[in-house]
């Protein structure tokens, strides 16, 4: 059956030849486009100009056709350069393992050239989504939390060498790890208490190995204190959230945010949705609330459009999270039904099946 279909996307994600899936109106009430207008370069660039940030785009599709449909051009080049850096990483962390030496003018320029184009894609975010990894979570979480923290710390207001550093932070958080047995590291089910006071060495551990390379206090604190929280209930010190570096304080939170939406050797990973609730949970005790509010206001636009699975079965839209971004979103279903999760606390998102 051919229906119609309507996808938000940010302005710098249209591409000619999409259609508007409804009139669009100014920020000060001018009528601009009309509905059905199909866009073009020009169009594309005076709606840039107008301040526009998002867009509605009409689409026809044949819902009878289950299968996924083909990554975009974007995403397949994401998810090549991707994997190379993940297998430039992975040679990097080998050695670190055996031979204790920190390779560090490659990881310098895995964080300051490797990693930008990462950075400046536009969506980033759901690329990362749907990236397809093979195993080794420690090398893909590092690659993945850089990244993050390159586009938070633009967020944030970071420019220049100071947001490169805390790139560079980002991709040897868990540095450390590389000093953690592999048994531990890659073991299936749940560690012990035991197991667990030793992966949690790899803080310190991690800290020793960079302490005499000659890096920025800020990527070295980074390493140390990520799984610091400000009500001191972290790990290694203890520390209040008025000792921790601001580096740290970005890292823990992409850190959670990447761990709760990524598959590791002992649990599926959960959707974005997921990681928003836990955020949310600990923004105001746990987690710099700050550096969580403006992650939280910037990703909803990422959210926006994405096709999800309910957990009755159906396939729905999100459409709609509010003013303040929610773990529970208003949804459209397949047949044109508007559903407000947050009231309909029997049905809950499972799955990000399109972004």
């Amino acid at each position: 059956m051919i229906r119609v279909i309507t996808k938000r996307y940010r302005i710098d994600e249209v591409k000619p030849g999409m259609e508007l899936a409804g009139s669009l109106i100014t920020d000060n009430d001018k009528f601009a486009l009309g509905e059905g207008t199909v866009l073009t370069d020009n169009l594309i660039q005076r709606l840039k100009g107008w301040g526009v940030g998002v867009v509605d785009i009409r689409h026809v599709v044949d819902s009878a056709d289950k299968e996924p449909p083909p990554l975009s051009e974007t995403q397949v080049a994401v998810s090549c350069g991707y994997n190379d850096t993940v297998g430039t990483l992975k040679r990097s962390f080998e050695t670190i393992r055996f031979f204790k030496q920190v390779p560090l003018k490659e990881m310098r320029e895995l964080a300051d050239s490797a990693l930008e184009p990462f950075i400046n894609t536009s969506g980033i975010l759901n690329h990362l989504q749907v990236v397809q990894r093979q195993d080794d979570y420690t090398f893909y979480h590092s690659i993945d939390v850089a990244v993050l923290c390159g586009v938070v710390g633009r967020w944030l207001g970071y420019r220049g060498d100071e947001l490169k550093d805390l790139v560079l932070a980002g991709l040897l958080h868990d540095i450390g790890k590389t000093q953690i047995p592999l048994e531990i590291l890659r073991k299936p089910g749940k560690l012990t208490p035991a197991e667990m006071e030793i992966m949690r060495l790899h803080t310190t551990r991690g800290y020793n190995l960079v302490k005499e390379l000659g890096l920025p206090a800020s990527v070295m604190y980074a390493i140390l204190q990520h799984h610091e929280r400000e009500d001191g209930s972290g790990y290694p010190i203890q520390v209040p959230g008025a000792k921790i570096h601001p580096f740290a304080k970005v890292v823990a939170v992409v850190d959670i945010y990447d761990a709760i939406t990524s598959d590791k050797v002992y649990s599926k990973k959960a959707t974005p949705f997921a990681a928003v609730e836990a955020l949310m949970r600990d923004m105001y005790d746990k987690l710099d609330p700050n550096i969580c509010t403006v992650f939280l206001n910037n990703v909803r636009d990422y959210f926006i459009g994405n096709v999800v699975l309910l957990s009755d079965g159906r396939e729905a839209e999100v459409v709609y999270l509010g003013k303040f971004i929610s773990a529970r979103p208003v949804v459209r279903d397949e047949n044109g039904e508007f559903i407000d999760l947050e009231n309909k606390k029997d049905l809950s998102i499972i799955k990000v099946l399109r972004t």
